[in-house]
């Protein structure tokens, strides 16, 4: 949600940027640039982030292998068990079953 709100925020930088040009010409260019610049660093900076730490990868693919670790979940009391993929070293934390 507040990624969209940002997205819109930044879009609508870039809007005032170009419309201050066209208005006022080269006579509004420092308060233009400051809009552009603005607006575009601040979706570069959204998409980047999202790039970043966005979903995750379909990670049942690989060989995942069990520890033999096992923990009881404080937050809702399962049993949990611990699987590590030797290719990355991520562990993966899935319920017992």
């Amino acid at each position: 949600m507040l990624r969209w709100f940002l997205i819109a925020v930044g879009v609508l930088l870039l809007a005032g940027g170009i419309a201050t040009l066209h208005v006022l010409g080269s006579f509004g260019w420092p308060a233009a640039a400051q809009l552009l610049f603005g607006g575009a660093f601040l979706l570069i900076v959204i998409f980047a982030e999202a790039r970043r730490y966005g979903a995750k990868k379909n990670q049942d693919t690989g060989p995942w292998e069990a520890t033999g670790e096992r923990f009881t979940d404080p937050t809702t009391g399962k049993l949990m068990e611990v699987r590590y993929n030797p290719q990355t070293g991520q562990r993966e934390y899935h319920e017992a079953g």
